[in-house]
This record gives structure tokens, C-alpha cells and sequence, in this order.
């Protein structure tokens, strides 16, 4: 219990998961700061979405100094990892209030989708940081074209200020020095807003399409919703503040809906046409190899995985069975089949 509250705290401040060091129960000389990170936890809380009063940013200063001050004196890895990540999240308060990284979260999605044209030549989103300092700098003047038609104005406000937004900046573009591993930074955190722009973006498109009628391979709609899930993949791969688990239940998701792209998705639809049975291929027996059922997928799959085989070549040609044991597999793996 006293870990995951230590969890939901830091989660408030960073809004990104907190290492296992920082989670591990060993008793550390840090650990008498907590209580401080107790009471700057639900300020922070209370100020997510919208600008701190000037009384409440100075309790919250005053809170941070002696909190740096506590941690900074800690001598165990798992103190050290979080006076990293405390100093970070003091030094930047503001930024993390007033809805400023939902706000972020959005002006990355614009980018991507070239929503403005201001953006078409900045390199808002790219991996050389001394490439992306030059188009935050030189390039406010479109980054707050942008945000004041997808933010609040009170969140434009906030980061309108010259110390919010060079702050900004020295987030989005500085690779922190310290600990390698510490992914509780608020450089990782707030790039990690790139990756769930695009994982959003997935959720939407996923939602417009119409996948009854997507019948084409090179289908407009379902070609630029691949698309998105490559970068998406490529984002998260290259991003600390995911862990193992998300990357393969995301890898998962997009080897489920590549099986749209190919000759082997098209031949399913055709036989949902053409109801091949037992009669001219008695290997089926009673099977019905257009069932959606899950017990039906997983026998076709794995037990009369050699009939169906057969049958889509029969059907379809030798297209269709391209890569066949691999997309057998991604089927079984998605219907979670025994």
C-alpha cells in the first residue's frame, strides 16, 4: 500500500511511470522526505488543469526548496533517482499545471497531421535536438498560432510567459545529465506526449473507419491508419518511459491490424462469399470456416490449421497462404487461443 502511494504521488508530479528503483521498498535516508512530496502532491492535483495563484506558486516554491534540500542529502541510488526527478519537476512548476502538457499533447498532433501550414518547414518533432531548439526559438511565433486554436487561453497564457516558454524549450531540446536510467525526467516525460499523440491519433482513425466495407488492400483510409502505427511503433521503441509490456501489447495491436493490408485478410472476405464446405473439401468435416465464434477461429488455426490452408489456396491462390504459419499465429496470439 505505502508503495503505491508513493507511486500516485511522483505520477502526479511527473505524469509518467516511476522506476523501479524509485518503487522498490528498501528503506532509504530519503525516505523522511516523502512527507513533504505528501503535501506538495494534492496542490499539484488541484492545479493540473488550471494557473496557480501567485500565493499558491510561492507555497509550492517554498515546498520545492525544501524538498531539493531533503533529497539532495540522500546517499541511496533510490533518494538520488528522485531528487533528479523532484529538482526537474520544481524547477518547472508551472509546466505542470494548467493543462500545459495536454495542451502540448495537441499541438504535437497538429504538427504531425500538418494541420497549419505554419508548421509545414519547423522541425517541431524531430530527434536532433539542436534542430528542434532552433524551430521552438525560431518558431514561436507558429507554435502560439497553433496552440491558441487548440488550448485554452488560460494554458496560452501560462506558457506566453518568456520564463515559461525558454523553460519549455530547455525540456523539449536538453538531454538531461545524471542518472542514464532515470526516465523520470521531465525531458522523457513530455516527449513521451509525441508517442500517445500518435496512439490517440490510432484510436480515432480506428474509430472513423468503416472496416465492414474496407475490402481493398491499398485502401486510402486503412493505408494512412497502418502508417500511423509504424510511427507510432517507431516512437514508442526509442522512448524510456515505456516499459517492455506496453511495447509488445502495441506490437500486438498493429501485427492484428496489418492482417487488413494483406492478399490473406481479402481471401477471408471472399470466402465469407463463396462459404467453402466439407462437400468439396471434406478435411473440414463439420467446421464452419467462416465462423467468428473464438472456440471456431482457434480450431481453424491450430487443429485444422492444414485444412484451411488447403482451402484458402484453393480459393484464393498461393497469395493468400504468403507468410501463412506467421499470420496464423498473430490470429491465435489475438483470440488468445490455447
Amino acid at each position: 500500500m505505502k508503495n503505491r502511494w508513493i507511486f500516485s504521488i511522483i505520477f502526479t508530479l511527473f505524469l509518467s511511470s516511476v522506476s523501479s528503483q524509485n518503487s522498490t521498498s528498501d528503506s532509504c535516508d530519503s525516505d523522511k522526505c516523502l512527507m513533504l512530496v505528501a503535501e506538495i502532491g494534492p496542490i499539484i492535483r488541484a492545479h493540473e488543469s488550471v494557473k496557480p495563484k501567485a500565493e499558491v506558486l510561492k507555497k509550492m516554491n517554498d515546498l520545492c526548496a525544501d524538498i531539493k534540500k531533503c533529497f539532495k542529502a540522500a546517499t541511496c541510488p533510490k533518494g538520488k533517482h528522485t531528487y533528479e526527478s523532484m529538482r526537474d519537476a520544481c524547477e518547472h512548476l508551472e509546466l505542470m499545471t494548467g493543462n500545459v502538457q495536454p495542451c502540448l499533447k495537441k499541438f504535437y498532433s497538429a504538427v504531425y497531421h500538418e494541420k497549419y501550414n505554419c508548421t509545414a518547414n519547423k522541425d517541431y518533432l524531430t530527434e536532433d535536438l539542436p534542430k528542434r531548439r532552433v524551430s521552438y526559438t525560431l518558431g514561436r511565433f507558429c507554435f502560439f498560432e497553433v496552440i491558441g486554436k487548440e488550448c485554452s487561453a488560460e494554458t496560452v497564457a501560462i506558457l506566453s510567459s518568456n520564463f515559461n516558454y525558454d523553460n519549455l524549450i530547455n525540456v523539449l531540446t536538453t538531454l538531461p545529465l545524471g542518472f542514464e536510467d532515470n526516465c523520470n525526467r521531465l525531458f522523457h516525460s513530455f516527449n513521451k506526449l509525441q508517442c500517445e499523440a500518435l496512439e490517440d491519433a490510432i484510436t480515432a482513425k480506428e474509430n472513423e473507419i468503416n472496416w465492414v466495407d474496407t475490402t481493398q488492400t491499398n485502401d486510402t483510409d486503412l493505408v494512412s491508419f497502418l502508417q500511423l502505427f509504424e510511427d507510432a511503433e517507431k516512437c514508442i521503441a526509442k522512448s524510456c518511459s515505456y516499459n517492455d509490456i506496453h511495447r509488445l501489447i502495441f506490437k500486438s495491436k498493429k501485427d492484428w491490424f496489418e492482417l487488413y493490408s494483406t492478399e490473406f485478410f481479402m481471401c477471408k472476405r471472399k470466402m465469407m462469399l463463396d462459404k467453402p464446405s466439407s462437400a468439396k473439401f471434406p478435411c473440414l468435416k463439420d467446421h464452419n470456416i467462416v465462423g467468428s465464434k473464438k472456440e471456431e477461429t482457434c480450431e481453424r488455426y491450430s487443429k485444422l490449421k492444414d485444412c484451411t490452408k488447403t482451402v484458402m489456396e484453393a480459393v484464393c491462390g498461393k497469395k493468400a497462404i504468403e507468410e501463412y504459419d506467421k499470420t496464423a499465429e498473430i490470429i491465435k496470439k489475438h483470440f488468445d487461443c490455447k
